[in-house]
């Protein structure tokens, strides 16, 4: 008879919560088939670092774990408060505790099923979605496939019920000492509220708006020269400050509504004031808890976006030619050639030498006006043209490291060189005039540039050389062609100096197989004593050898690994943290018949009290989400706008929040709308 209880009862608590059920299905759909990710043999054998997407999973379903566990928790403590009435009618039945316990569990254990098995379903189809996009992102192309993954399974099943256990537990002691006169107060428990001291609670809640502004300012001003440590500090006061702000918010309402101020009775403003100080001040932990939750799912949407972005650009702008390798000054690169050559017949390989004149004037200025200087001192003009008067003097305090950024004398091409690899990579070749020469640089860099940089000139040949223009192609400049930058001069001026080392630089159609991308690191052997790195960040490979087909798998494989948990974090989060909202609201539609009633004995008529009800839940769902906006949008544009600088990708700033906020928008509008229809046919069904 209990189990039979149980599962009426589950059969009916789904429709009662549809939002919550969905919500589990969702998540369950999400989980299995990211975990497919992680138990996939096909994956495994894709990458030979493929442990780092394991990691990143991992710690993903970690933090989502916690969150569900939250959620489930929640909901468990809502409806049981919700059902309290229900509860008490069962003791006066003669129930005993521990049957109303187990009909509890059961049916809280057979909605949790339902949700699992559909989940389970739907995930086998959103797993093909989720590997397409996965396989698209690392540069493979992928074959629909079906089949069932036990592993994967297990794992979602261990993470779901585990989640659910815990809860049921949490709340156990509570079914212990339920009480007839509890349960029949429970479900009013947040009618009592207490104002407190409405200055202190006033003052708590601007403090925390005050927070959001020293946040932003820092990380606008210092971000880029932040520890990790001052980081982490600034994360917990800003989360601190999220509580602090909705601990307090309720208190400004009750001030302003004590002021009287001017549009408290313009319309129905009283009465959604009014209800929604109530909510804010019965839910201000939940409240600070959605806004985390929002603020961490669009942060991690927008810098997933920001490394999909540059791994589909820069990585390709860092390794054009398919092999590039960097030998010794006398080195003739004789068993390269040939083993290139004996891979593909249509390869075209260029071998040629790097020179210098034993000066480093555009080495000082790069040092002087680069931002990767301004903490040793190289940028006191803090912008373009800025630091004019600083030399390398002013950089004696730079650790050693720091210098190895770039070559000790300025890097020197020949002409014909120069436009042979330009050939090889598409791009016109370039003119120069007599007494001239170029600037090969990174896009990045150019903004960087000031005007006078074209008053760096040269020595060359006995005399001087002016710059006669700035070239910002793909060009392969972590320390090969140069790093950050090399010179280009006419080939009698350059033959004239002294070599700096060997250079060869193929294209080679088609893809390698292991075996040969093998052949061509063991046919190098004449290793350069010299190499420079440049002042890249996100992505530095420094070795003698590049090969484009094999850094490139790696780098996409390494930010797909990072990107995808980032994006499977924020839309569980976002999930959970609209459901939670909607359950609420839902859960109010009983008592907001009365309030409805009353409003209609006041002569409002039927649209007027659903448009009433339609700014009552607008202003429900936008008090956690508002915040949320604000802190993620201005730490989005502030990290996009730094990040842009410092990877040279193209786009606005606003560029990944806006795609991030439109994606949040829609699921929001899903949300809001099933809530919205729900609770409007819920107030008026009787």
């Amino acid at each position: 008879m209990l189990t039979k209880l149980s599962l009426r009862n589950a059969g009916r608590t789904w429709k009662d919560y549809l939002v919550f059920f969905v919500t589990l299905v969702l998540i369950a759909a999400i989980m299995f088939s990211f975990n497919g990710l992680l138990f996939d043999p096909n994956i495994r054998t894709l990458e030979t670092d493929s442990y780092i997407i394991a990691v990143m999973l991992g710690i993903a379903t970690f933090f989502i774990l916690l969150v569900l566990a939250w959620l489930i928790q929640y909901m468990i403590r809502f409806m049981m408060k919700k059902r309290s009435r229900e509860f008490a009618t069962y003791l006066l039945l003669g129930m005993k505790r521990r049957q109303i316990t187990h009909i509890f569990w059961g049916e809280s254990l057979a909605l949790g099923a339902m949700a699992f098995l559909l989940g389970t379903i739907i995930g086998l189809f959103l797993r093909q979605f989720l590997f397409a996009c996965f396989y698209t992102l690392i540069g493979k192309s992928y074959r629909l496939d079906f089949s069932w993954n036990t592993p994967s399974f297990l794992m979602t099943l261990l993470c779901f019920f585990s989640c659910y256990l815990l809860a049921l537990l949490f709340h156990q002691k509570k079914f212990r000492g339920m009480n007839i006169a509890g349960l029949v107060r429970a479900d009013r428990e947040n009618e009592c509220i207490r104002e407190g001291n409405l200055i202190t609670g006033a003052a708590a809640s601007l403090a925390g708006i005050v927070y959001f502004v020293i946040f932003g300012t820092v990380l606008y001003f210092k971000g880029g020269s932040l520890d990790n440590d001052d980081i982490i500090r600034m994360i917990i006061l800003l989360i601190l400050s999220i509580y602090l702000l909705y601990w307090g918010l309720a208190s400004l309402f009750s001030l302003y509504l004590k002021k009287r101020g001017k549009r408290i009775y313009h319309g129905t403003n009283l009465f959604l004031i009014r209800q929604l100080s109530s909510k804010i001040r019965t839910m201000r932990f939940t409240f600070g808890t959605l806004t985390v939750l929002f603020t961490l799912s669009l942060l991690g949407c927008s810098l997933a976006l920001m490394l999909n972005q540059y791994q589909n650009t820069q990585l390709i702008y860092k390794y054009p030619f398919s092999v590039s390798i960097l030998g010794n000054a006398s080195s003739t690169m004789e068993s390269e050639q040939a083993a290139i050559n004996g891979l593909s017949p249509d390869a075209v390989t260029h071998v040629y030498k790097v020179y210098h004149n034993g000066g480093e004037q555009m080495r000082t200025y790069y040092l002087t006006h680069l931002r990767a200087f301004a903490k040793y001192g190289g940028n006191p003009g803090n912008g373009p043209g800025g630091g004019t008067s600083a030399s390398v003097d002013s950089l004696i305090s730079m650790p050693d490291g720091i210098w190895a950024q770039y070559y000790n004398h300025d890097p020197f091409m020949r002409l014909s060189d120069y436009n042979a690899l330009r050939r090889m990579l598409g791009f016109p070749e370039a003119g120069l005039p007599e007494g001239g020469y170029l600037l090969q640089t990174k896009y990045r860099l150019l903004k960087e540039l000031g005007d006078d940089v074209y008053q760096v000139t040269v020595p060359a040949g006995g005399s001087e050389l002016y710059l006669a223009g700035i070239y910002t192609d793909a060009f392969c400049q972590d320390g090969h062609n140069g790093s950050d930058y090399i010179l280009v001069a006419d080939d009698d001026v350059v033959e004239q100096m002294e070599v700096y080392y060997t250079e060869l630089a193929s294209m080679i159609p088609g893809t390698l197989s292991d075996e040969q991308i093998g052949a061509i690191y063991s046919s190098h052997t004449d290793y350069s004593d010299i190499i420079a790195s440049g002042t890249d960040t996100m992505t530095l490979t420094i070795t003698d050898t590049l090969i484009s087909q094999e850094l490139l798998a790696e780098g996409k494989w390494g930010y797909t690994s990072i990107s995808l948990p980032m994006v499977y974090i924020g839309l569980v989060y976002l999930c959970v943290a609209l459901t939670i909202l909607s359950v609420q609201q839902l859960s109010d539609s009983g008592k907001y018949r009365y309030h409805c009633q009353l409003l209609s004995s006041l002569g409002l008529r039927r649209k007027q009290i659903n448009r009433t009800l339609l700014k009552q839940m607008s202003w429900f769902y936008l008090c956690p989400i508002l915040p949320a906006v604000l802190i993620s949008g201005m730490a989005v544009i502030i990290i996009s706008g730094k990040f842009v600088n410092a990877t040279g990708v193209s786009g606005s700033a606003f560029t990944y929040f806006g795609i991030s906020f439109l994606i949040f928008v829609g699921i929001y509008l899903l949300y809001f709308i099933a809530a919205y229809v729900g609770f409007v046919r819920d107030v008026w069904k009787e």
